[in-house]
């Protein structure tokens, strides 16, 4: 169910890829012809009469323009099926967009916008195999074609070639370096190839270009209580859901981690926190009740508490003396103004990033760190247990 969740997350990104789904006949009735030849005086061009119109978001007339160009034209120009594409798609006229898109591509074989436009409404009417035909003819013609990059990357992901797509989604990336959407995909691509570290920062990387870009949040909680770290995993997930939701999530992962305990609580604070009958939850608690069973795992939890989690599969850290260097251990490591995950954010470390800790408070460190490209000192707060003692070396 984790990767589904992702999943459904990562494909939901797809309605920002660009060119949505719609289509528009080939030909205009009468009816339509007549009312356009209405608007027009002789000496109109309907194309810039179209293009005019679509600029002022009045794009059924853009279209009836369009058409009446295309009719009037001996040998239908491939650009003015192109621009119909375009508004179907805009104002979403799913069927009549590809087959707008297809008629340029009829038209002129070479035309990259034609080829990525038909390819990404089949990718959207599920025609997989079909999509991936045109998208590869469309970064062909045109390499730069970062949406048909982006999109032969997902395809990829389906057919778990994630190396494959990696490079699609790495080739978007360095067409259009601030999409959040493509980092969010690269993220997931190595999610899925099972490197959860690097799959952590483009997550973060994600959300740093775009702070509200929810499928991100859940993605990078998902990866947190992969990891077993469940309290962070729903404070990130409750970025991007209720926290009902959230508790759920991270208690469903707890269940296939093997952390029945933490699964009991999570999944019964999801109950709690439910307004009304939460039938996922309640199934996945059922589950984790008969796991427990049959392992002969004590059942019981009352009043939970994100922060009695027991986090059974990382053990705190002992407590380590002032002034010691510490490394990151988790993929990405907020740092924050105080002890508190209700803080601001003030910087972010990497695993291994190497830290003084100043003092210790509740599960706290108070840190001083090396902050951006100046590599300037900064401090700020982080959590005790995802620091670890970096072992003294000898002189030799």
């Amino acid at each position: 169910m984790k990767d589904k969740t992702i999943h459904a997350l990562f494909f939901a990104s797809l309605a920002l890829i660009g060119l949505g789904l719609s289509a528009c006949a080939t030909t205009p009735s009468s009816g339509l012809a007549t009312a356009v030849t209405d608007e027009l005086t002789i000496t109109d061009d309907p194309v810039l009469a179209g293009d005019s119109a679509a600029r002022r978001g009045d794009y059924e007339s853009a279209l009836m323009h369009y058409l009446l160009a295309i009719n009037a034209q001996e040998r239908p120009d491939p650009e003015v099926w192109f621009r119909v594409g375009a508004v179907c798609t805009y104002i979403g006229k799913t069927e009549q967009a590809l087959r707008a898109y297809l008629n340029v591509v009829e038209l002129n074989p070479e035309h990259a916008g034609g080829q990525e436009g038909a390819g990404l409404e089949l990718m959207a009417l599920q025609a997989m195999d079909q999509a991936r035909d045109y998208l590869v003819a469309a970064v062909t013609v045109d390499p730069q074609r970062w949406r048909s990059h982006n999109a032969l990357g997902i395809l990829a992901d389906r057919d778990n070639d994630h190396a494959v797509a990696i490079e699609h989604f790495q080739a978007a990336l360095a067409i259009n370096s601030n999409s959040p959407m493509i980092l969010n995909n690269i993220g997931y691509s190595r999610y899925l190839s099972g490197d959860l570290d690097q799959a952590a920062r483009d997550f973060y990387r994600a959300t740093g270009v775009r702070a509200d870009y929810a499928p991100a949040w859940s993605n990078l909680g998902l990866v947190y209580a992969r990891q077993g770290w469940y309290a962070d995993a729903v404070n990130i997930l409750s970025r991007a859901t209720d926290k009902a939701t959230a508790y759920n999530q991270a208690g469903y992962i707890a269940l296939n981690n093997g952390d029945l305990a933490d699964a009991e609580q999570l999944l019964s604070e999801a109950v709690r926190l439910s307004p009304t009958y939460y039938k996922a939850a309640y199934g996945n608690l059922d589950v984790v009740h008969a796991r427990m069973r049959s392992e002969g795992v004590h059942q019981g939890i009352s009043n939970p508490s994100p922060y009695s989690l027991s986090l059974t599969r990382f053990a705190r850290q002992a407590e380590m003396p002032r002034n010691a260097i510490r490394a990151v251990l988790p993929a990405g490591l907020n740092v924050r103004g105080s002890g508190s995950t209700d803080a601001a954010v003030v910087g972010f470390l990497q695993s291994g990033d190497r830290v003084e800790v100043i003092s210790d408070s509740q599960g706290w460190s108070y840190i001083s760190y090396s902050s951006g490209v100046s590599s300037s000192q900064a401090v700020g707060w982080v959590r005790s247990r995802y620091l670890a003692a970096v072992p003294a070396v000898g002189e030799g």
